[in-house]
């Protein structure tokens, strides 16, 4: 570890670095549907790039999640970028639905490995005394370059800023960081486990219900990836500015839901944050596709709330679930289960939405999360008070 990143505050300095690195994934992410249609692919097809980008996820994220273990977190990191960065290069570059698809299982091999080891360095960073505020950190910073990052692209986007000129921006961008990672993040320590030690970490009731929770609530992502972007442009008729104002916003309030739940969690029973999380979550989904745009703003809101106390609360429970020194391969799990959400909920909706609507998948999808709530409300005994 250099002397520089003795001196940096861990937990500050890998959150501020994911923020960006975020910030630069996620700002153009919601508009990708609105770009494959103008360039005249199907709704199907739309649906199978970004299942493909989450099927790769399940081949490599349980690897990425023990490798951030085993190897050091920030060398993942930085390969991880350069393989996003070499996705969004060659998407300047090209139209073509089946190289698009292929650069799509680059990119999610990198989204799925950067995942993994920016977590793994996340949890292993943290001091178990104060992980309350640390997890409010780490959120809170997130969600606010989420959200400004989506109205910075929605900005450029309406001043007809042409897509490959933003993907080849991101490209660089995503190398600079990668350097940066070289330099300033910290170094974890790295150990070696059988697989055996991970699957008795897994097989137990408490984790296993979690999981089943987590599935259900991911179905919604693979809803608001295919659909979300083409439901604001196509029912509710805003430009890309307002598209990026309606989301960046929306996701901006998660920064103070997750402050404000980091605050008050030694008041609160940790169970009522989950079931808080599911039932705003669910129901919002829902709702936000009710016209006009003010409601629909307004339920958006809600709803990501709803996601960040779902999201605080896996953070939390894995930090009290895992011993930390194999904390990359479990949270791994976690994603894994979640990307197998995701992907199912892409392959549905893709086709679904170009079919009966874009409003249909958000409805459907909401009701999979609302499924979720009465499943954790069945077996809160499963979840400590503590």
């Amino acid at each position: 570890m250099t002397s520089r990143t003795k001196t940096l505050n861990p937990i500050l300095t890998v959150s501020v670095f994911n923020s960006i690195v975020k910030m630069l994934q996620m700002s153009i992410s919601f508009f990708l549907g609105i770009y494959f249609v103008e360039i005249n692919l199907s709704g199907a097809q739309i649906g199978i790039i970004f299942a493909v980008s989450t099927i790769t996820s399940l081949i490599t994220i349980i690897p990425s999640g023990i490798g951030s273990d085993t190897f050091k977190s920030k060398h993942l990191i930085g390969f991880a970028l350069v393989l996003m960065a070499s996705q969004y290069l060659i998407l300047s570059l090209t139209q073509d639905f089946g190289l698009i698809a292929l650069l799509f299982f680059i990119g999610g091999f990198g989204q799925s490995l950067y995942s993994s080891a920016s977590q793994s360095l996340f949890y292993k960073s943290t001091s178990q005394s104060s992980v309350s505020k640390e997890i409010g950190i780490w959120h809170g910073l997130r969600y606010l370059s989420l959200g400004m990052g989506i109205i910075v692209a929605g900005q450029v986007l309406h001043m007809e800023f042409p897509f490959r000129n933003i993907f080849m921006i991101i490209a660089v961008s995503f190398i600079i960081m990668t350097l940066v990672s070289i330099m300033l993040l910290p170094e974890n320590k790295t150990t070696k486990f059988e697989i055996l030690h991970y699957k008795q970490d897994i097989m137990k009731p408490k984790v296993l219900f979690f999981l089943g929770i987590m599935f259900l609530f991911a179905i919604h992502f693979g809803a608001e990836s295919t659909s979300y972007g083409l439901f604001l442009k196509n029912k509710l008729m805003l430009n890309s500015q307002e598209i990026g104002i309606y989301m960046g916003t929306a996701i901006m309030a998660m920064s103070l839901a997750t402050i404000y739940i980091s605050k008050k969690l030694h008041k609160w029973q940790v169970k009522n944050v989950l079931l808080l999380g599911l039932l705003l979550s669910g129901s919002c989904h829902i709702l936000m596709s009710i016209f006009p745009v003010k409601i629909s703003f307004f339920f958006r809101v809600i709803h990501e709330m709803g996601d960040a106390a779902m999201f605080f609360f896996l953070f939390y429970g894995i930090t009290k679930l895992f011993d930390l020194k194999r904390v990359g391969g479990n949270a791994g799990i976690f994603t894994f289960i979640s990307t197998i959400g995701a992907t199912i909920g892409a392959l549905i909706f893709g086709p679904m939405g170009e079919s009966y609507g874009y409003h249909v998948p958000l409805i459907v999808s909401g009701i999979t999360t609302l499924l979720a709530f009465i499943m954790a409300m069945k077996f809160t005994h499963l979840i400590d008070h503590d």
